[in-house]
């Protein structure tokens, strides 16, 4: 007897509805001695209240001295500035270091190689989460290294990682390091859709 063959039919989201990367404008040059300098970006609300899977990456050309950190939250107006103090998460380098922070804690990863002040350097932090937007497993890595960094934050995934009510994002920059290289983004995915029908 001949084998009967079942139909399969693949339905798959398109990709605009899947996700959307969104990549911070570059800091102006500082205006102050301090050296600081800031950009602010709005994030879309309807692409943060379906998201599943986050993708944070922050890149520069580390130095011993210089701090290069993106951060996100909920902006006091729509379309406004990220003030400081309203971030609920930070991520970037400070001083030779990688770190995580929130407003109740911070923690840093050094680098297994020591910055020479020349190389630049990219720290990508990746999270899944519950419908809810609750992160459920969380990794971070400095790109191109198989090393992962922050184990606590990966073995027990605190709920300040992410919030559904993120409009905003801010990039800074300070320190008198090479400028040029800082860069930020933040890549929102919902799960990929696949029904199979038979």
């Amino acid at each position: 007897m001949k084998p009967r063959l079942l139909p399969i039919l693949l339905l798959a989201l398109p990709a605009a509805v899947r996700g959307a990367e969104f990549a911070m404008p570059p800091a102006p040059p500082p205006a102050f001695a301090d050296t600081e300098s800031t950009a602010n970006a709005p994030l879309p609300a309807a692409m943060v209240a379906r998201a599943r899977l986050v993708t944070a990456r922050v890149a520069l050309v580390a130095t011993p001295s210089n701090n290069v950190s993106a951060a996100f939250g909920a902006a006091r107006e729509p379309g406004g500035p990220l003030l400081q103090g309203d971030e609920s998460l930070a991520l970037g380098w400070d001083a030779g270091a990688w770190f995580v922070s929130s407003p109740t804690g911070r923690v840093e990863a050094p680098p297994a190689v020591p910055p020479d002040g020349t190389g630049e350097r990219a720290l990508v932090l990746s999270m899944r989460l519950a419908a809810s937007g609750r992160p459920i497993a969380f990794e971070a890595r400095e790109e191109g290294s198989t090393n992962a960094l922050f184990a606590a934050l990966a073995a027990a995934p605190p709920d300040w990682l992410f919030s559904r009510s993120w409009n905003a994002a801010r990039l800074d920059v300070r320190g008198a390091g090479p400028r040029g290289a800082e860069a930020a983004s933040l890549r929102l995915d919902t799960d990929a859709g696949l029904l199979i029908l038979r």
